[in-house]
């Protein structure tokens, strides 16, 4: 999996001590700047000690500053010159205009993080997993069970055996009837709702697969999963519900849909959608048909 020194920081921003969260947002919002800073100088600015610099890019797997110093700046002409962090963030009084590129500019930017987070070799494992199983359910609770209900629909088109509940008590006793040949597939951008982690606990118990997709590397979710997928946390003022993660999640849930499908007999899948959408199509106003 590809390393971007950006990427690192969004994504492990909250395992960070608040000198170091100090140190992360310097480096987002002058990522230009910091490529010609010394150690010295960084720590100035920072208005922290040496010391605390090199104990944050030990926390993003550097041993030498000279080293990631460069790779910051082989990143920035990767990414044709990365825009700052503080051309992200939306501001009270903000036009129409400028709200519109920052949305827009956020979503791309979490998109494009997805090829330098999310590990190819756990998606094939995934998949394989979905495969074999015999049942795969979706949850997660508040906005990610919009996620959950997507994918959950998708997989369901695909023929497969699949379980959603929005409803936690019920989803609880789905988890807790998950046994050895299922897999329960857990999606929430912080990694900490209760619903969420007595699921994973519960499926767990009766033998059951757990997979997170969720952006916080440390979080209760990501340590109890037998795998986890990460997303970014590059989220920005005035966003409700993690927005920008709830779009990369749905990316990360069309890949392991693709996936799967492309893993089944082409004619199965067909048949499989084929059927799927002649159960619904008379629910449809046809074409040239007008609503009474």
């Amino acid at each position: 999996m590809e390393k971007n020194v950006f990427t690192e920081i969004r994504v492990k921003y909250n395992t960070l001590s608040k000198n170091q969260k100090t140190v992360a947002n310097y480096i987002l919002k002058n990522s230009k700047k910091c490529v010609r800073m010394t150690l010295s100088d960084l720590g100035h600015e920072c208005g922290l000690s040496e010391t605390t610099i090199i104990r944050f890019i030990n926390k993003l797997d550097y041993s030498s500053y000279q080293t990631f110093r460069l790779d910051m700046a082989q990143d920035i002409i990767k990414d044709g010159g990365t825009m700052e962090e503080e051309d992200f963030d939306i501001k009270p009084g903000d036009s129409m205009s400028e709200i519109k590129r920052k949305v827009i500019r956020n979503a791309s930017s979490a998109i494009s993080d997805i090829s330098k987070l999310v590990d190819t070799d756990k998606l094939i494992l995934v998949t394989e997993l979905i495969e074999k199983a015999d049942r795969v359910m979706f949850f997660g609770a508040g906005g990610s069970g919009v996620i959950a209900m997507d994918v959950y629909h998708k997989f369901l088109k695909c023929g497969k055996n699949v379980i959603n509940e929005n409803n936690s008590h019920i989803a609880l006793i789905h988890a807790a009837h998950l046994g050895k040949k299922d897999l329960l597939v857990l999606i929430s951008h912080e990694g900490e709702s209760k619903e969420v982690i007595e699921c994973a606990r519960l499926a767990q118990m009766g033998g059951a697969k757990v997979v997170a997709v969720t952006s916080y590397m440390n979080s209760d979710l990501a340590k109890m999963a037998d795998i986890s997928i990460f997303s970014s946390t590059n989220d920005a003022a005035y966003y409700t519900e993690a927005m920008v993660s709830r779009l990369v999640q749905l990316v990360i849930m069309d890949m392991l849909v693709v996936a799967y499908s492309t893993r089944l007999d082409d004619t199965v899948t067909r048949e499989a959608i084929e059927v799927s959408d002649m159960a619904v199509s008379e629910m449809k106003i046809h074409s040239g048909e007008k609503e009474k």
